[in-house]
């Protein structure tokens, strides 16, 4: 039988990092998601960072990636589609990206500095006639301060910033490259190929069965040889309630889920299941509405409020899977 796994608060590294770790002999992987639905896998996925690890970073490249290859640290980024970039001496708004060379769409095309611009054009460029105006907005809130982009050559392109932004690679991660001739073939219709997408990554979409399942598999070609995965066949299910993922793992319907609830923590760690949890940097807000002659004004009231939380309570109630921590305003 298959090692199960229920994982919590996971993050795209994670996903990684255990496909790479995955036995040789491991064929299918099924996962349940915490997604309310299937996302969408043509290149700009919603379901928040759900539909990123699953739908996304699987299925393509950016030129800049996240770099997977420690799982003890915080994730960093590492050359994707871009094996260098650098900021222009001459103008501070002016990324140079040198392109990888050789790397090849699952649908065999040539990636280069055409498909990147495509691309850009599809989330940033309303004159486009690819600009794709019910997805675009996704990209356009992680990156405000991108202008425009030019091409250089066929490896060599320059993206220009409105203002200087020392974290913009890190951002570039967000911006996944798709196939631009698989666009062609569909019919130039995005909703046509968000049913049939094409990328650079690892994993290839064979099946889709709407509302369902995803079904990846392996790509055997893919660029980087030491990130081709050891699974051949990865089955994502969306389920946004809780007690159905739990109830999917431990009937064998599925081998993995994400966010079990925390009471049932215990009794899997006792059937033997592994629970794996990785804190990362986040923050996740509550604003306490003020109306007018609300004690809230006072800003005693709203420390009193915040040091009264019993933090240890609550990470106790959860079984460990929170840190305590918070701040008052």
């Amino acid at each position: 039988m298959r090692k199960r796994l229920a994982l919590l608060f996971a993050v795209a590294a994670a996903l990684a990092l255990e496909l790479a770790a995955a036995p040789t002999s491991a064929q299918i992987l099924r996962i349940a998601m915490t997604a309310s639905d299937l996302p969408m896998a043509g290149g700009i996925p919603d379901q928040g960072a759900e539909g990123s690890r699953f739908a996304g970073y699987p299925i393509y490249d950016a030129l800049i990636n996240w770099d997977f290859t420690h799982p003890d640290e915080i994730v960093g980024i590492t050359p994707g589609l871009a094996t260098e970039w650098y900021i222009d001496p001459a103008n501070n708004l002016r990324w140079i990206m040198t392109l990888r060379q050789g790397v090849k769409f699952q649908d065999g095309t040539d990636f280069n500095a055409d498909a990147v611009v495509f691309n850009y054009g599809r989330s940033f460029d309303d004159k486009a006639p690819y600009y794709d105006a019910p997805e675009a907005p996704f990209n356009k809130a992680f990156l405000p301060m991108y202008d425009h982009i030019e091409k250089i050559d066929d490896y060599h392109l320059a993206i220009f910033t409105k203002y200087p932004f020392s974290l913009f690679p890190y951002l570039l991660t967000r911006m996944l490259i798709v196939s631009p001739a698989q666009y062609e073939k569909v019919g130039k219709d995005w909703t046509k190929f968000n049913l049939s997408p094409i990328g650079t990554g690892p994993f290839k979409i064979t099946k889709i069965a709407p509302h369902v399942s995803f079904e990846l598999t392996r790509n055997e070609n893919y660029w980087d040889k030491t990130r081709i995965p050891k699974l051949k066949t990865m089955v994502l299910y969306p389920m946004a309630e809780a007690t159905t993922r739990l109830a999917a793992l431990r009937s064998g319907q599925v081998d993995w889920i994400e966010v079990p609830p925390p009471d049932s923590i215990p009794s899997l760690k006792a059937a033997g299941f592994k629970v794996s949890t990785w804190p990362y940097p986040h923050s996740w807000p509550w604003f306490l509405y003020q109306a007018d002659g609300s004690p809230l004004h006072d800003v005693r009231v709203r420390r009193a409020l915040n040091y009264g939380v019993d933090r240890d309570g609550v990470v106790k109630l959860v079984n460990g899977t929170v840190a305590s921590s918070g701040a008052s305003r």
